[in-house]
């Protein structure tokens, strides 16, 4: 019996065909009731589909053993694979990691790429958190996809300072409530700027959780790079990492590095970008688009 590791490697393109498939169903189930017949009522007419997954190109290690080089993700890490063969028919297939590769012998993660991070699975071994938390894997499907409002902080310009690193120079501005007008309560949060660097504008923890607490927001998505949306990773319990305390404290997955979100034109879209329906995983890959009304 195959590993099922293996078959992780094929998920990007499954989720959103998952994703059309249950709006599929759900439309045609909608058409039954009313008892409509004929051709489902659903169109992507008059939407642009905006790819918000950055690619990457697998470091591959061939059956002959040659090392194929490929582009890493958003953070620099990179996909190994390795290709191996099934003893009962000789079929190739394809393995994850490589500890045959001399630059990368790394197991891979789940946080490679355009990935879905949330609850205990991820952060249950921080202090003072939520013990009504959920896995991944127990929220709702709906959780992945619907409304989302698009927030492009360009208009926060970097501005003179001190960067984290103690070097003079433009750095980026605090993300305000105020910043979040269009928002609405239950929308998936898409974030960007064209910002790089220490001049990026960064989201800090009472704005993370204001986000959660009182705006009540499904989701939050981050363009890398754009904004820097984690702050105080080595601050003492319970000060650290406030954006995922907040977040995933309040069963709200956050989902990066997306790219893209800055050319959508809209202030609102629709959002999909299904995880893997594997327990166990306190995260997963996901290859995640926007419908952008024409």
């Amino acid at each position: 019996m195959r590993n099922r590791s293996q078959y992780l490697v094929w998920l990007g393109p499954l989720v959103v065909a998952t994703a059309l498939v249950l709006t599929l169903a759900a439309t045609a189930e909608e058409a039954d009731k009313s008892g409509a017949s004929g051709e489902v009522p659903l169109s992507f007419d008059g939407y642009r589909i905006v790819e918000l997954s950055p690619k990457i190109v697998a470091r591959l290690q061939t059956l002959d053993g040659e090392i194929l080089e490929g582009v890493p993700d958003p953070y620099g890490y990179p996909l190994t694979l390795r290709q191996g063969t099934a003893p009962y028919d000789n079929s190739t297939h394809t393995l994850l990691g490589n500890p045959k590769d001399k630059e990368y012998p790394h197991p891979m993660h789940l946080h490679l790429g355009a990935h879905t991070e949330a609850g205990k699975g991820h952060i249950g071994q921080f202090d003072d958190l939520p013990d009504d938390m959920l896995e991944l894997w127990e929220m709702p499907i709906e959780t992945f996809f619907g409304p989302a409002a698009v927030c492009n902080f360009e208009f926060l310009k970097p501005v003179e300072g001190t960067s984290a690193k103690g070097k003079p120079g433009l750095v980026g501005r605090p993300i305000l409530p105020e910043h979040f007008s269009h928002v609405r309560e239950g929308d998936i949060v898409l974030m960007s700027s064209p910002y790089r660097g220490a001049e990026q504008p960064y989201l800090p923890g009472e704005t993370a959780r204001w986000l959660a607490e009182e705006k009540k927001i499904k989701m939050l998505g981050i363009e890398v790079p754009g904004v820097s949306w984690e702050t105080d990773f080595k601050a003492a319990s319970p000060n650290n990492s406030p954006t995922h305390r907040h977040m995933m404290g309040n069963n709200i997955p956050v989902t990066y590095p997306l790219i893209n979100i800055s050319t959508l034109m809209k202030e609102r879209v629709f959002y999909i970008g299904l995880p893997a329906r594997f327990d166990r995983m306190e995260a997963s890959w996901v290859r995640a688009i926007a419908l952008e009304e024409r």
